[in-house]
């Protein structure tokens, strides 16, 4: 009878080390509200194509930023067949405070004194925002047709949306996208 205690005993503790050791399924969590929330190593891993040791060599490069946009779709004509036409209305991007979520218990290689785990967002540190004029009767035709103007034009759907972006250096990719009629 002890030795089936001690071999029940070994057996939950095996099962908890091998459940504690294996990866949390990874998701981002995010509110765009806030521009708060925690991305996951293993999320951008799977963004980058990264190993463990380039995303802890890349770690001290990644920007997050959150980016937002009202998109307008158009029916424009220049004398001929109406056409669909995208106006970008309104547009922006947040860059965002981070901090490195580390576990002090391993290595890893330089920059950092521990294995990277993920990085909380912490909010919005800056921003840049702008509008532009929807395409309406007398401007040029968007088409490029030389010396052509709009004769007619109507809105036909609006969209909003924001994503959750990272980068480092010149590769960007996005995380989170959020799209919803406007």
């Amino acid at each position: 009878m002890n030795a089936l205690l001690r071999l029940a005993t070994a057996g939950a503790t095996l099962v908890a080390t091998v459940a504690a050791a294996a990866p949390a399924s990874a998701a981002v969590t995010y509110d765009s509200r806030t521009m708060k929330g925690y991305v996951a190593r293993a999320d951008l891993q799977k963004a980058f194509g990264w190993s463990d040791s380039k995303l802890s060599a890349q770690a001290s490069t990644l920007v997050f930023n959150h980016d937002f946009w009202t998109n307008d779709t158009y029916t424009v004509a220049c004398g001929g067949q109406p056409f669909p036409v995208t106006h970008y209305r309104e547009f922006g991007r947040y860059e965002l405070r981070n901090a490195a979520v580390l576990d002090k218990g391993r290595g890893t290689a330089k920059g950092y004194r521990g294995k990277l785990v993920g990085f909380w967002i912490t909010g919005a540190s800056f921003g840049i925002s702008g509008t532009t004029v929807p395409p309406d009767a007398g401007q040029p035709c968007p088409d490029a047709t030389k010396g052509r103007t709009i004769t007619s034009s109507r809105r036909v759907s609006s969209v909003k949306g924001w994503a959750l972006s990272v980068s480092a250096g010149e590769e960007s990719r996005r995380l989170v996208t959020k799209e919803t009629p406007a």
